[in-house]
């Protein structure tokens, strides 16, 4: 089978669906595994409910309960011909019957296709036999294998029954997971991880003895649902079963994160209740503060949004849909035009302008922003070009940069060959990076800042006093500017002692012989303030909003 030859011709998300029809029919799990490497590369519908969503895991750990590559291993013995051959694993408590194929996976490595045919238990004594009982109904698809409590299938099946047979009843689905379980996996091997799945199964048990209102859905992921007539009666079971998850002789630290959904519209498959609830947990996962959320409609349409972006953000770089606005900079000391800043505005084909909020913040999660940044660079060099071109003076613009280009990126080379195929000078760009960023990997930041600045880039922190603001983080990193944050200076002028800290905080710049520009500057109050405390450039509404480049080059053109 050659998957390579699926991707040339579809895109990602078209290749993921077709692939997951091939390896999801029938009802046998199904594993893809790097033949060099003996990675799991993927893990059909089957495979994860049996063994956890183990991507990245190697495949002697799963499926022959080996700590390392088996002596015998069926990856070296293939050649082009399906093979067939005995396998003890840990997770089936069984010895397994497993097909191995070559294929072709969409990087084009060699890879295997692994598929569990049957399952050989061992009786002999007790035990044996009750591991056997397990195994043979967990073929049945109504338990899971590893922890013994009812599956994904089985928990929708006994939800589905108890609402429909209970009209009169209010019912809630919670589902919950450990937090950061894929590290505790890392840190303590995957035995240890797997004692503490069935611990948590042990302890919805210990809590629901005579019901299976509950499940291990997949992975870390586990689920129960209950009758409630207020919702302090859920808080409160959830508060017993989380007692219960933590009371472990396991030396780890259990942390888990529930998020509830209340049964409104019983039509509602329950597989869509559970993921619903599923996205309440994430609202609030990383905050040590809560532990449980409640679903709320506005998740299911922010995530829709948030799909849509995602599918569509690639085709709007590739169809010139981001457009570059400038927004100028101001002298203070005579009122001129001293600058601009880049902004970057989405106009969709068919929804208008989308506010930056929309999908800024986004791409900076999920790694598009470098794509976005770029993007913007090359357009402003651009601009900066044909300014010069046309014969007027060009004025530098001041452009983002990430923190994914910190940490992935060749900064310098990248600026430099801008540079070299527009024909311009460093001093045309200033470079801004956001405070926050000299938090995280403060050594490799400033070498790379170093060394644009010895290459004649201006670079700037954006957004100062946003939220870590000390001059002491910049004392020994170089950088030319400061641009003090809009609430900063709307939440400090508000009072006498606040403009006393702003004031001081424009001073100590100039002391370590940094520019300042203030930006959000809104009010002839802020403008003569500013003024007073000796800040050298403003940007903000009273002067000028964000506009697109042709609207600026009017203005440019009109004061000529």
């Amino acid at each position: 089978m050659n998957f390579a030859e699926i991707k040339g011709k579809l895109n990602t998300q078209e290749t993921k669906q077709l692939v997951d029809s091939i390896l999801n029919v029938g009802d046998r799990a199904t594993f893809v595994i790097d033949r060099g490497t003996f990675e799991v590369l993927y893990l059909n519908e089957k495979a994860s409910e049996l063994f956890g969503d183990k991507v990245d895991a190697y495949c002697y750990e799963l499926i022959c309960d080996n700590e390392n590559a088996c002596i015998d291993c069926p990856m070296a013995q293939i050649t082009d011909k399906t093979i067939v051959r005995n396998r003890h694993s840990r997770a089936l408590d069984a010895i397994g019957k497993w097909q191995y194929s070559v294929i072709r996976w969409f990087d084009n490595r060699e890879a295997v296709l692994v598929t569990l045919l049957d399952v050989a238990v061992v009786f002999g004594d007790k035990e044996d036999s009750q591991i056997g009982r397990k195994e043979r109904i967990a073929r049945e698809g109504q338990f899971d294998a590893l922890t013994g409590i009812p599956n994904y299938s089985k928990f929708c099946a006994n939800t589905e029954n108890a609402i429909r047979y209970n009209p009169d009843k209010e019912y809630a689905i919670i589902t919950f997971d450990i937090d950061k379980f894929k590290s505790v996996n890392d840190l303590y091997g995957m035995s240890v991880g797997d004692m503490i799945l069935k611990h948590i199964a042990n302890a919805l048990r210990g809590y629901f003895p005579y019901d299976e209102n509950y499940a291990r859905l997949h992975s870390d992921v586990f689920a129960f649902f209950m009758s409630y007539t207020k919702r302090g009666e859920i808080i409160r079971a959830i508060e017993k079963v989380r007692r219960a998850i933590v009371a472990s002789d396991i030396r780890v630290d259990i942390s888990t994160t529930f998020g509830i959904y209340l049964v409104k519209d019983r039509h509602v498959p329950i597989n869509l209740m559970c993921d619903r609830a599923k996205m309440a947990a994430a609202t609030i996962k990383n905050n040590v503060m809560k532990f449980c959320a409640f679903y709320d409609e506005q998740y299911r349409d922010d995530m829709i949004k948030v799909s849509e972006i995602e599918r569509e953000m690639k085709r709007a770089l590739h169809n010139h849909e981001f457009k570059m606005y400038l927004q100028p900079k101001y002298s203070l000391k005579d009122n001129s035009m001293c600058g601009a800043e880049v902004l970057s505005r989405w106009m969709h084909p068919e929804k208008g302008l989308i506010p930056p909020m929309d999908f800024i913040p986004l791409f900076e999660r999920n790694g598009f922003i470098m794509k976005l940044d770029e993007y913007m660079w090359e357009q402003a060099c651009k601009t900066i070009r044909g300014w010069i071109d046309a014969g007027i003076k060009p004025i530098p613009l001041s452009v983002n940069i990430s923190r994914y280009h910190i940490q992935h990126n060749d900064l310098p080379s990248i600026f430099n060959r801008l540079l070299k195929q527009y024909k311009l000078s460093s001093d045309m760009l200033t470079l801004e990076i956001t405070e926050s960023m000299f938090m995280n990997s403060p050594a490799k930041l400033a070498d790379v800042l170093n060394t644009l600045r010895e290459r004649g880039f201006k670079l700037e922190v954006d957004d100062f006093g946003a939220g870590f603001s000390s001059l002491s983080l910049i004392r020994d990193i170089s950088v030319d500017t400061i641009k003090i944050d809009k609430n900063f200076l709307d939440q400090e002028i508000a009072s006498d002692k606040g403009k006393i800290v702003v004031s001081h905080t424009i001073s100590m710049a100039k002391d370590l012989n940094l520019q300042v520009v203030a930006e959000g500057v809104e009010t002839g109050e802020h403008v003569e303030f500013l003024k007073n405390s000796n800040c050298d450039i403003a940007q903000g509404y009273y002067f000028a909003r964000p506009m697109p480049v042709e609207e600026f080059n009017q203005m440019v053109a009109k004061k000529i």
